[in-house]
Parts: C-alpha cells; sequence; structure tokens
C-alpha cells in the first residue's frame, strides 16, 4: 500500500529486537525478508528507514538512531558515538525549538550540530491535532511543516499523517523532503 502512495519513504520501528531475538523470534531477519519481498530492496523512488534505540538492529539496516530525550545541541564525543552505528537521528521538536508558554521563543542549535557531523535529522513525530501546535503555528499543522523544513533545515520530517505534508508539497507554496 505505501507503494502505491505519493509518500517519499517509510519508517519502520523497531524495538525490543533484543529480547525477542532470545525467545526465538528473528525481528530483524523478518522484516528484512519482508523488505526484499516486496521489492523495497530494489526500490529508488521511497527510502525505507529502521528506527530503533538497540544498535544491534541499527547496523542491519539503513540506520536512524532514535533519541527520545529533550537536548539541545551535542558534545563531539556524543557525535562520534552516534556515527559508529547510525546514519541518521529522529529528534523530538522539542529538541529544535525552545518553547515557553505555548509560544516559540528560539531555535536550538540541534539540527546544525547534528548535520555537522555528518547525520541525517528527522523531526518527529508531527500531528496534525492542535493541542500538539504551539500558538506560533496558529493551529495549522502545514504552518509548522513549513518552519521544521525551511527554517531549521531538517533533512526529513516523520508524520503521522503524511497527506498533510503532501498537500503542501504538491500545492507549489514550498518544497517538503
Amino acid at each position: 500500500m505505501a507503494k502505491a502512495s505519493n509518500v517519499s519513504g517509510i519508517l519502520i520501528e523497531m524495538e525490543h529486537a533484543s529480547y525477542l531475538a532470545k525467545r526465538g523470534l528473528g525481528v530483524v531477519e523478518s522484516v528484512s525478508s519482508a523488505l526484499t519481498k516486496a521489492g523495497y530492496d530494489k526500490e529508488t523512488k521511497q527510502q525505507v528507514f529502521i528506527q530503533s534505540d538497540d544498535s544491534s538492529v541499527l547496523s542491519a539496516f539503513k540506520r536512524v538512531l532514535n533519541l527520545e530525550m529533550e537536548f539541545s545541541g551535542a558534545s563531539q564525543p556524543s557525535l562520534d558515538d552516534i556515527k559508529k552505528f547510525a546514519d541518521g537521528v529522529r529528534i523530538h521538536r522539542s529538541s529544535v525549538a525552545q518553547i515557553t508558554g505555548y509560544f516559540m521563543t528560539r531555535f536550538t542549535d540541534t539540527v546544525g550540530s547534528l548535520q555537522a557531523a555528518n547525520l541525517t535529522v528527522f523531526i518527529g513525530v508531527l500531528k496534525n491535532e492542535f493541542m500538539n501546535l504551539g500558538f506560533d503555528y496558529f493551529a495549522d499543522p502545514t504552518v509548522e511543516i513549513v518552519t521544521y523544513s525551511s527554517a531549521v533545515m531538517a533533512d526529513g520530517l516523520i508524520t503521522d499523517y503524511p497527506a498533510t505534508a503532501l498537500q503542501l508539497h504538491t500545492s507549489g507554496v514550498h518544497a517538503v523532503t
């Protein structure tokens, strides 16, 4: 179904793979086999990313480290450690923009420092519900998408609502990756 849509890529989140492997369930092998059977090993239009907090999973795929904690910037030793087992990172929106009283007060240097270390940076998970949006976004999820792709220059956005990003992309207002 994903291959038939206009979505630019898919993200598969793999959690507890080590535990499941100890129980005889080879999640990494199963996902790899399913992707091959679906033709994603030869896919050129859509990218497939595997997100995990387990370095053994990341070593088997195009690797995206899931950084759940909120942070601003990253030290060089931390970046060197990340690069040992990840090609990219997914960070939460709170690591990108400092919010005070539901208003954005400034952007952090997190995206820039990660990109300077040659890591691909994804921001997510973005949601359409207005309660998830700062007042600066006027309850409009497309304003948030434009902010993260234009002002912050993220390499990619992860959303539960790809139709919102696609609508913005196809309208010609802004190129969203």
